[in-house]
């Protein structure tokens, strides 16, 4: 079988399992009728190949990616939650309220992969999300194209209860990379380009073509006391956070 037919073939399986797992078999067959399972299967292929060619332990192989990758799936179902979430057809807007199987979808995605990827945020085309488990993306979300991140990242809210109801989480421009464990809080702006490293706090704004590190002194300490006796193994705390331009 041709390997590109084998991509698709797996991508609109994966994409009706899903469907068939969330939706009511008439919201089915509605979303079935648009253009969905198209559009969703043309953007997932960009994010399976985007995926392949820079992960090196993805062997540039999208079929890899697409059957063995569990945050893969995270970004397969984001891809329909949000199309689902955005049809307004006439038809739709008589049957049951899509807003809710799109969250189930959303939730499948977060079961399957530890990724938790709010349907109403938006994420640009051939995006990446490696090592995915702990991220998290907020409803007010939004990324830009060929960006790249990794597990354990939050673009979130600077408060926990309360937050007002519009823009409140922050907005990533192109080719954006974010390191594992890295928080982004509240409405700010990432500019293009941008490389954040692990376990950054960031509750600014970021201009264009920036490196934003933590600052960590490595500490060694020679082990010359009793196997259990661990006191002189701790490590000091981050000190600050460096932002440099590229």
């Amino acid at each position: 079988m041709d390997k590109n037919m084998h991509v698709k073939e797996l991508l609109i399986a994966q994409i009706d399992a899903a469907m068939w797992e969330c939706c009511s078999p008439k919201v089915v067959r509605l979303i079935r009728e648009t253009e969905v399972v198209d559009r969703v299967l043309v953007q997932s292929i960009e994010d399976a190949m985007a995926f392949s060619a820079k992960d090196p332990a993805a062997g540039n192989d999208p079929l890899r990616v697409i059957q063995t990758y569990t945050s893969f799936k995270a970004m397969l179902h984001y891809r329909l939650a949000y199309a689902v979430d955005n049809l307004c057809t006439p038809a739709f807007l008589e049957a049951e309220p899509v807003s809710t199987y799109a969250a189930l979808i959303s939730s499948r995605g977060k079961l399957l992969s530890g990724a938790e990827l709010h349907q109403k945020c938006r994420i640009g085309r051939r995006f990446v999300l490696d090592h995915g488990v702990g991220t998290v993306f907020g409803e007010t979300a939004q990324i830009g194209d060929d960006c790249y991140v990794l597990g354990g990242v939050t673009l979130g809210a600077t408060g926990i209860a309360g937050n007002p109801s519009d823009k409140r989480h922050p907005t990533v421009g192109d080719r954006v990379q974010i390191g594992a464990f890295a928080r982004v809080l509240g409405d700010v702006t990432i500019g293009n380009d941008v490389f954040i490293g692990a376990h950054c706090t960031i509750t600014e704004d970021i201009a264009p073509f920036s490196r934003v590190s933590v600052r960590v002194p490595l500490q060694i300490v020679p082990i010359q006391h009793r196997q259990n006796d661990l006191s002189a193994l701790a490590v000091q705390p981050p000190q600050s956070i460096a932002v440099r331009t590229l």
